[in-house]
């Protein structure tokens, strides 16, 4: 089945891959319970084995919650299955929405990004499986984040056809969606209170201050912040790397602001 092909088979996998995340006992079984499909033959679609059954597109369609335009392709790489047109492509515009989504999901998504860092550890070899262990991941969102990653170019393959990173940091830029950033952020503060209570104290540090300022002098502080974050990443990026972190800085108001607009 061709890439042009498989936008219902890659929707059906991150959404399976998102309720994983969310809930790590989620199985296939009650994925297929959820969908309204024979477990086998999900496990079947799934596994790229079989299409999905045209009487199930309607009803999974809704179920996954998709907007017009998603659905649209949904539907319509459904049917390629079906057909004999194996060339047809999808249209520029469709690939690019398609970019479109996966760069939001790159951002918003902790794990693309602790993927892409893993490629900088002694020793990392790249496979699935050691991926799925040293993040903590099924391999169905470990292969969903890749092929985010490929899709997005922030992933390439070398000429053994080994995975690599295509460039050495990333950052995202003033073109990027503000509610993906946002999505990012909250997603970021949520892990750092799961850590709290799961990783020692000695390979951790959480601190917080509270102070009275000046507003007029917010640029700067932003400024000092973003210095030190790349003092940060100067210093540890030295030695042998062994494990992936998370630096979250946070600084905002305790006290209400009249006339702020929220960015």
């Amino acid at each position: 089945m061709g890439n042009s092909q498989a936008y219902y088979l890659t929707k059906l996998r991150e959404d399976l891959s998102i309720k994983q995340r969310n809930n790590p006992h989620y199985s296939l079984r009650a994925y297929a319970r959820d969908i309204g499909i024979h477990p086998a033959t999900l496990s079947q679609i799934i596994n790229g084995k079989r299409p999905l059954p045209m009487k199930d597109s309607a009803s999974v369609a809704q179920k996954l919650n998709l907007g017009p335009k998603e659905k649209t392709l949904f539907m319509e790489s459904l049917l390629r299955s079906k057909s004999t047109l194996d060339q047809i492509k999808l249209s520029d515009e469709d690939t690019r929405f398609i970019l479109d989504e996966s760069y939001y999901k790159v951002i918003a998504e902790w794990e693309h990004y602790a993927l892409l860092e893993l490629y900088d550890l002694k020793d990392f070899k790249g496979t699935p499986e050691e991926v799925a262990a040293r993040l903590d991941l099924t391999l169905n969102r470990v292969d969903v984040v890749i092929k985010n990653l490929l899709t997005c170019g922030l992933l390439e393959r070398d000429a053994e056809g080994n995975l690599q990173k295509a460039h050495a940091r990333i950052t995202t830029t003033e073109d990027i969606k503000s509610q993906a950033l946002r999505d990012s952020h909250k997603e970021v503060l949520a892990m750092g209170s799961n850590k709290l209570d799961e990783i020692a104290v000695e390979l951790r540090d959480f601190s917080s201050l509270t102070m009275a300022l000046d507003l007029n002098k917010l640029p700067e502080a932003k400024s000092i912040i973003r210095e030190f974050r790349l003092k940060m990443i100067e210093m540890l990026e030295g030695g042998e790397r062994t494990d992936v972190y998370q630096l979250a800085i946070q600084f905002y108001p305790l006290t209400k602001i009249e006339d702020t607009v929220k960015h």
